[in-house]
């Protein structure tokens, strides 16, 4: 019997993969160009939703890192925005001619992911009095929407941080090996991976384990819990000092 890595079976199953490769790129060609063409029109945002969500799940399964990366990016964008105004139009045609590049092989899909990230349009959040100009450092937030969140964004935007939220560990995983972002500020507790989990996993990892992570928690310091995790991952307590001790983690991730 023939290995998987070679043969008649290989050659059958390359091809097939490239079949289903073209297609994917010739019908996401088609849909990018329907909504290039409607964006102006401020009446395409539901389509938008769902082409990069299908993008995104399409890039993941055939290996396109750099694709899979600017879809997140995109969906990290439009979590935050409620209708299509004239910054939104602006800020959502760059990342579909970026997403247009890569299809059409314009731009390789083997580039540097880190620099692509910090050259999209920063996600709108939350809005702040005098922002500075966004900067070339990218935080990363593993946590649920809701007031937690929206604290440490406005935190975040007023050092003129780039914030990417990612209400998912294993997706979180997944995107700080690709984009290598500054640091990770992870909620203790998340569904399927715990942000413990998270946060050990991000240490084992060589690709990662460089990355400063700060695990928001409303454990004591001597919790069992928490004793497994390396002595370099900054605490940011739910009490009174919260705002204390994320200002710390960002110290001692040498944001600040």
């Amino acid at each position: 019997m023939r290995g998987l890595g070679g043969g008649a079976y290989a050659g059958a199953t390359a091809e097939m993969v490239a079949g289903l490769m073209a297609e994917f790129v010739g019908e996401s060609q088609e849909r990018i160009a329907d909504l290039i063409r409607r964006l102006p029109k401020g009446d395409c945002l539901p389509e938008l939703r769902r082409f990069i969500f299908d993008l995104a799940g399409q890039a993941r399964n055939f290996g396109l890192s750099m694709l899979e990366t600017v879809a997140d990016q995109a969906q990290n964008y439009l979590t935050a925005t409620v209708t299509l105004d004239d910054r939104a139009i602006d800020d959502l045609g760059a990342y579909l001619d970026v997403i247009q590049d890569l299809l059409s092989g314009k731009q390789a899909d083997d580039g540097d992911i880190r620099q692509m990230v910090r050259a999209l349009p920063n996600r709108r959040g939350v809005e702040i009095d005098e922002a500075p100009e966004v900067r070339d450092i990218e935080v990363v937030l593993v946590m649920g929407p809701g007031t937690q969140q929206t604290f440490v964004e406005r935190e975040l935007r007023a050092c003129g941080y780039r914030a990417t939220a990612i209400p998912d560990t294993l997706k979180a995983l997944a995107y700080a090996t690709r984009a290598k972002p500054d640091m990770m500020i992870v909620s203790a507790v998340m569904p399927q991976l715990s942000g413990i989990d998270l946060a050990l996993a991000l240490a084992a990892i060589p690709a990662t384990r460089n990355i400063p992570v700060a695990v928001i928690t409303s454990l004591n310091a001597d919790d069992p819990q928490l004793k497994v995790l390396p002595p370099n991952v900054a605490l940011i307590r739910k009490t009174s000092a919260f705002g204390d001790d994320l200002t710390k983690a960002l110290q001692q991730g040498f944001l600040l």
